[in-house]
């Protein structure tokens, strides 16, 4: 692996570890609590953000399908 890899691996482990103070608002949304306020929302967008941004890691990593 080069720097570049394991500087992209780093900020991505970082990453996930950041939501683990959203976890117990992650488990309500998982958990079907819908409240439609705006902090819920901003978690969605995070979430989003997140989950885009490891598939667009794991294509890198795999190639093209």
């Amino acid at each position: 692996m080069d720097s570049e890899q394991l500087r992209e691996i780093a900020e991505r482990d970082q990453l996930w570890a950041s939501l683990r103070v959203l976890q117990p608002e992650i488990n309500d949304l998982a958990s079907g609590v819908f409240e439609s306020s705006e902090r819920q929302q901003q978690i969605v967008r995070i979430l989003a953000q997140v989950v885009a941004a490891e598939l667009d890691f794991r294509s890198r990593q795999v190639g093209p399908e």
